[in-house]
């Protein structure tokens, strides 16, 4: 197995706790409205560090993408523009959209169904070149290739759009690289460093013949890079052909997987799992919850 398929396969064995996660936080009525206080949907875009709105008004209908939003909508959804609360054309967009769409149907939640799209081949899903911004916040190192995310990410915006990343350091490090935390983010020497025990990679280098990369460190402490187009992303980065062979191993794979009964029972009972562990977790008080990760992440 190559080493790309083999990250996929160790994202697809943290889908499980995803789905528990996000199944008990809007079965539960206190960290779903906790969520939606949150969260700025049914409001102005607001990102941190960046003054979004402010860019997004000078472009004739703007288009936006939040990849890997989980069900947070976090992303505002409206802009001030000539003085009026204009609706903003914003995609959620993410690889578990089917679950997910699932779990607002269930809790019959009046929230904009969630756009299918993994961020490794966002070109895939949005091939027209004509994104203004694409925001990754808190999901570029829960990707099975975040490197390939970002190429994937700028090859869909027109020349001049961002993309915006916000993200927690050195999360893989934090959570002992269980589940989707397989990379690291971080600002290293002010450049966008992501890496893990088997890589590193100074971003802006390996950018900078079609973007320019800013990156800062907010007082949240959370790592903010913004990352502008320049010119088209050379096709060799986006390899169609190295992703269609990596894909239709990790498929192959899976398939076999899927025939164990040992495998299918292991993914069913993680679920189950995850989900009574959530389905506690959710209904604790929120500083009782924090307390508790605190006591696990130093466990």
């Amino acid at each position: 197995m190559t080493k790309d398929s083999s990250n996929i396969q160790k994202w697809i064995e943290g889908i499980p706790y995803e789905i528990a996660f996000w199944n008990n936080v809007y079965r539960w009525k206190r960290p779903f409205d906790g969520l939606m206080k949150w969260s700025h949907y049914g409001n102005f875009i607001e990102l941190e560090c960046f003054n979004a709105s402010q860019f997004l008004e000078n472009q004739e209908n703007p288009l936006v993408l939040d990849v890997g939003a989980g069900m947070s909508y976090a992303t505002g959804n409206y802009i001030n523009k000539g003085g009026e609360k204009t609706p903003l054309d914003i995609h959620y967009v993410d690889p578990l959209a089917p679950f997910f769409n699932k779990i607002l149907k269930k809790y019959k939640k009046n929230l904009p169904e969630i756009d299918f799209g993994m961020m490794e081949y966002l070109s895939a899903f949005y091939p027209d070149h004509n994104v203004d911004l694409v925001i990754i916040q808190n999901a570029l190192d829960h990707s099975s290739n975040p490197l390939k995310g970002i190429y994937e990410a700028v090859d869909t915006l027109r020349v001049g759009g961002k993309l915006y990343l916000n993200h927690h350091p050195n999360e893989a490090e934090m959570e002992h690289y269980k589940g989707f935390h397989q990379f690291n983010i971080c600002a290293e020497n002010e450049k966008l460093t992501i890496w893990n025990k088997s890589e590193r990679y100074d971003i802006a280098e390996l950018l900078h013949v079609f973007a320019e990369v800013e990156t800062a460190t907010a007082e949240s402490g959370h790592v903010i890079a913004i990352i502008t187009k320049k010119s088209d992303v050379p096709y060799d980065l986006l390899g169609d052909k190295n992703d269609k062979r990596v894909l239709a191993e990790a498929l192959l794979q899976q398939s076999f997987s899927s025939f164990s009964f040992a495998k299918r029972l292991r993914m069913s009972l993680l679920y189950w799992k995850y989900n009574f562990i959530q389905f506690v977790i959710q209904g604790l008080p929120w500083d009782l919850r924090m307390k508790i990760k605190r006591l696990i992440k130093q466990a």
